[in-house]
């Protein structure tokens, strides 16, 4: 017991790439964490694309695109994205991060707002971007859009234009912005809507397109972005759209300040998106261990969303009873997240993300210690 406390005060380092199964630690855990949702991040045609790319390219081109940083391979990236999202054009930076920032930017400078309504637990990087505008940012209630057109309402009587922000799927507890009902406020109020879809991208969809394709869903007004660092199996952020809009990105200096993404997570990137476009079953697989984790934390008597969204999360009364329920499961060789994030609660929450590559008995084994263990 005392070797396992000395052991929990110990930066913990992964020691593995991340999958169903990751070493930490020097120990080995069925692992129940992170964003790597069909283990591209440690597939074989990935992991070569990127040692063929380094080989090729180096680690970067070492220069901003607009002197002589611009490489084929960054090129593919974004006409890749383009074509997989069906939209005319893209662009690619450096971090997912940045995406939110570099889009609100261009919209800003196209003249398409006047002020900013953002769910009050949007992610760091909606919340940084917004502020960055020099607009009126307010706050609406989480996934509340019967609040939002209230607001709406009231503060942009004066034909003032709004931009709403959300994120596609809420990292902690997984949940869905009601994306739907956000287009038709935008729409009753010449505005426009920008998505975050980090965790929706290759997740969410028939073919994986994210939040849009899965509330099927089309609109002018209607902007996105999003990262490969997640499902992908790559680095980097992706922002697809019409030609003008992503003309006036790669005119900030957002994207033309930085070096492009480094040569290997460019080629990486780049596979995943091919990997997942013609592999569906992936997907299915996904949303199926999504099912079946979700009915067994629902048998255990918890209050978690039916979604495919591969996360699930609830809160206790206390730090301390989270904390000791994530230990015990360590204990087990069993890894889940106890998180004190944007989202999250005063309390924190335990968060649980299943990969399409966990086993039945790798989800019955989780369900059946919680069941000990709650």
């Amino acid at each position: 017991m005392k070797d396992f406390e000395n052991e929990l005060e110990k930066q913990f380092l992964m020691e593995s790439a991340p999958g169903a199964y990751a070493m930490f630690n020097g120990k080995l855990y069925s692992y129940f964490g992170g964003t790597s949702y069909y283990e591209l991040h440690k597939n074989d045609l990935v992991i070569n694309s990127a040692v063929n790319a380094v080989k090729q390219y180096g680690i970067s081109s070492s220069s901003s695109r607009n002197s002589f940083g611009a490489t084929q391979l960054i090129v593919d990236v974004e006409n890749e994205a383009a074509n997989y999202f069906d939209c005319e054009d893209a662009v690619y930076l450096a971090s997912g991060f940045l995406t939110d920032q570099a889009a609100i930017q261009a919209l800003l400078n196209q003249n398409l707002f006047d002020v900013i309504f953002m769910d009050e637990i949007s992610h760091y990087s909606n919340e940084y971007a917004s502020r960055l505008s020099g607009k009126p940012v307010h706050t609406f209630s989480h996934l509340n859009p019967v609040e939002l057109e209230d607001k709406v309402t009231t503060i942009c009587s004066g034909n003032l234009r709004p931009l709403i922000i959300t994120d596609g799927i809420f990292p902690i507890f997984g949940n869905l912005a009601p994306l739907d009902k956000y287009i038709d406020i935008a729409e009753k109020h010449n505005g426009i809507v920008w998505i975050d879809d980090a965790h929706a991208v290759g997740v969410l969809g028939e073919n994986g397109k994210g939040t849009i394709e899965h509330y099927k869903v089309s609109c002018d007004r209607l902007y996105f972005g999003a990262t490969f660092s997640k499902a992908f199996g790559g680095y980097g952020g992706i922002i697809p759209g019409k030609k003008d809009f992503i003309k006036e990105i790669k005119c900030n200096q957002i994207f033309s300040g930085a070096t492009p993404v480094p040569s290997p997570a460019a080629a990486a990137s780049l596979t995943g998106m091919k990997l997942l476009k013609t592999n569906h079953e992936l997907r299915k697989q996904l949303w199926d261990n999504a099912k079946k984790l979700k009915s067994g934390l629902q048998s255990l008597g918890l209050n978690i969303n039916n979604t495919h969204v591969p996360i699930a999360a609830w809160s206790m009364s206390s730090k301390s009873k989270m904390q000791n329920l994530q230990n015990e499961l360590m204990r087990k060789g069993i890894l889940i997240q106890y998180v004190q994030y944007v989202g999250a609660g005063e309390m924190g929450a335990l968060r649980i993300v299943v990969f399409s590559t966990h086993t039945t008995e790798q989800i019955d084994n989780l369900i059946d210690e919680l069941r000990k263990t709650l």
